[in-house]
């Protein structure tokens, strides 16, 4: 049989790179800019300035998501909205990807195309105008995505988590804690195959770890009226926080009557905006106000009592969602 007329039932072991290749680089958006995609050694892209935003970021089988939770395009979703968010939070605008995905010979083609799918679902609703520049596909043990992503910042100075100074207001924007109540959920239904497909189906606090929606474009919204510094809450409030207090060498104290509960405080993965206002500035409409900046020794802070940021939130190393 022809490996271009292979089903997608077939492994990659079976069919091989070249052929598996062809069947998802289609499903792809190039995007914007893009003078020469995916095809030759490197990509050929017309930017916008000299300066460019660079991040990348993995996600791997079992500490960063789960085939029984999740469907190849939720994992391709999830793959280019946690990247994205690291750009928006720079201020930034998002101008496109590379994706390098590592996968066993067992894996079936279907599987990769619907990764794939989710790669361009994800672009299409969170970075409308961004593509794929390239990327790799190789053999793994464990399946393993890897993206790297450009961005640029139109003209406008990074926003950075040093800038943050005593007397700023500290925002959000987007979700805090969903994830991780989506999280808990899905841990808590263990092996029940039905339970899970009834949270995935009906629980929005599941929906939102599978599929985060984080409010990328108010990463250059918030730069443009100001913020101070900003970063995503990729590893829960407290510990995000404190890296803009250690970076700035402010304390952050957060409003006890901000309804921040321990899934907000200790959470991850929701992606949401953390950014600092001067208490002049007026923060774009999707911004909320959960505490101030002030002088002091860097910490984060609730009422009176110190958090600890090294006692919750996301680490690889010891939260393994398996």
């Amino acid at each position: 049989m022809s490996d271009s007329l292979a089903p997608l039932d077939l492994t990659l072991g079976e069919i091989g790179e070249n052929a598996a290749l062809r069947w998802v680089l289609p499903l792809l958006p190039t995007g914007d800019g893009v003078l020469l995609g995916p095809g030759d050694d490197s990509a050929l892209v017309s930017l916008p300035e000299s300066q460019v935003l660079i991040s990348t970021d993995m996600m791997m089988q079992g500490p960063d998501f789960r085939f029984d939770w999740s469907r190849p395009s939720d994992v391709g979703f999830k793959a280019i909205a946690s990247n994205a968010a690291d750009i928006a939070a720079m201020g930034g605008v998002v101008l496109g990807f590379e994706l390098a995905v590592a996968v066993p010979a067992s894996t079936p083609l279907r599987m990769l195309m619907g990764l794939a799918e989710g790669f361009a679902e994800g672009i299409a609703a969170l970075t409308p105008g961004a593509g794929v520049f390239g990327g790799d596909l190789s053999r793994s043990e464990v399946f393993t995505i890897a993206v790297t992503v450009l961005g640029s910042m139109r003209g406008l100075a990074p926003v950075v988590r040093s800038g943050a100074t005593p007397g700023d207001v500290l925002c959000v924007a987007g979700e805090v804690g969903l994830s991780h109540r989506g999280l808990q959920a899905l841990l808590a239904a263990g092996d029940d195959e039905l339970a899970v497909a009834g949270l995935v189906m009906s629980d929005p606090a599941v929906a939102n770890h599978l599929r985060p929606r984080p409010p990328i474009a108010l990463g250059p919204l918030a730069a443009r009226a100001g913020a101070t510094a900003m970063m995503d809450i990729s590893d829960g409030l407290v510990l995000d926080s404190s890296r803009i207090a250690k970076a700035s060498g402010v304390r952050v104290e957060l409003d006890s009557s901000a309804g921040l509960d321990e899934h907000a405080l200790y959470g991850g993965e929701d992606h949401g905006l953390l950014a600092t206002f001067p208490p002049s500035a007026t923060p774009p409409e999707g911004f909320r106000a959960i505490g101030v900046v002030t002088a002091g020794d860097p910490g984060v802070f609730l009422g009176n009592r110190e958090l600890d940021a090294q006692s919750g939130g996301w680490d690889p190393f010891r939260n393994l969602a398996q």
